[in-house]
């Protein structure tokens, strides 16, 4: 064997062992770090969940308690869909519209 064939042998091993010690430490590394990440997302949802979902309860009622009388939600939701008819009719009737001409050549 000559020299060179010895050094790019020991240079291949190196260069293989150091590829499969850091596909190892990654591997072990991700996995310590999801189980932590894990931990600590069920523990934040332990901690602070219950505050939250009382917050949003609250917040709902407050919401259905400040709706305004039953009459004033009906004219309101008249009042839109009469101003969205409105709306869309118009854009309608732009569209259906004949189109002017714009040049002397557009109206062949």
């Amino acid at each position: 064997m000559t020299t060179d064939y010895v050094l790019l042998i020991v240079v291949a091993t190196a260069v293989l062992s150091s590829m499969i010690t850091l596909g190892v430490g990654f591997v072990l590394l991700r996995t310590s770090f999801d189980n932590k990440l894990n931990e600590s997302i069920e523990r934040f949802k332990q901690e602070v969940g219950a505050e939250v979902e009382f917050r949003v309860k609250k917040g709902v009622v407050e919401g259905i308690k400040s709706l305004p009388s039953k009459d004033v939600l009906k004219d309101t939701t008249m009042s839109l869909a009469k101003t969205g008819l409105d709306i869309f009719g118009d854009g309608l009737k732009m569209a259906t519209r004949p189109r002017r001409p714009t040049s002397p050549d557009d109206e062949h």
